[in-house]
């Protein structure tokens, strides 16, 4: 019995290699953190480019970190997190899409509650950094295309597949399940280190991302959850801002 214990053990060692997830976050959210810190100092005034830049830099370290780190090194594959060729279980996107609709109040409330614990008011929500990247000033048209598209749509993918694909499949292939979910998820919340609010607010998908991907071995649903989340969030910010605008209201009315 400790004979199998051992080597069932040294099994998940071998699979799941602690130098591998080093790698994932050195790469990942390290190369992240240094451009984005970068960029930060180097563009003083912020622009729909810098928008468009600092979701470019998301969308291609972290992709570019699940395949230079995990597929073309032979740790992960495609295939093994059910990105390609794609599985889209009907059962599984409706649940996904239901679940993401039900977050939204869920984290809307969340963030406010967080928010007035703190010590803050609901302005500071509206005056958070990632607010002037939302709403850098110009067409508010082309703001929102370029957040929906990017923001909406591409970073939820590029997001997902780092960490539900990458990093919950290392932690999953080395401990138990809830270590699996907690692990990614405190990783995941700190990769949106902003306002508490937003750490808290994303902490609660990640736990439920990382539910959905264990029970389904789909990488597309958490990614449904995601995308559907984060375009509605889009959605209503941008229509807020357009009311805002048109009435000639004034922010963080």
């Amino acid at each position: 019995m400790i004979e199998e214990t051992s080597s069932s053990s040294e099994s998940r060692e071998s699979t799941a290699p602690v130098t591998d997830l080093l790698l994932y976050l050195v790469v990942g959210m390290g190369l992240f953190l240094v451009i984005g810190v970068a960029i930060g100092s180097t563009l003083t005034e912020v622009s729909i480019l810098t928008t468009s830049i600092a979701y470019l830099v998301n969308i291609v370290v972290f992709i570019g970190t699940v395949y230079l780190v995990g597929v073309r090194r032979g740790r992960l594959s495609w295939e093994e997190i059910g990105f390609r060729p794609p599985r889209l279980p009907g059962f599984w996107i409706r649940i996904a899409v239901l679940a993401a609709l039900a977050l939204i109040p869920i984290r809307v409330v969340l963030a406010l509650v967080t928010q007035l614990l703190v010590g803050g008011s609901l302005e500071n929500l509206a005056e958070a950094p990632r607010m002037e990247l939302l709403n850098p000033g110009g067409s508010l048209l082309l703001n929102f295309l370029v957040s929906f598209l990017l923001g909406g749509i591409l970073v939820p993918v590029a997001e997902e597949l780092y960490f539900r694909g990458a990093i919950f499949t290392w932690f999953r292939r080395r401990y138990s399940l809830w270590i699996a979910v907690i692990g990614s998820t405190l990783l995941f919340a700190l990769g949106h280190a902003d306002l508490l609010p937003v750490v808290v607010t994303s902490a609660v998908i990640g736990v439920v991302n990382a539910l959905l991907y264990e029970r389904s071995r789909s990488i597309w649903v958490p990614i449904t959850v995601h995308v559907v989340n984060n375009s509605l969030a889009f959605l209503s910010l941008y229509v807020l801002l357009w009311v805002q605008q048109t009435m000639g209201l004034p922010a963080g009315f």
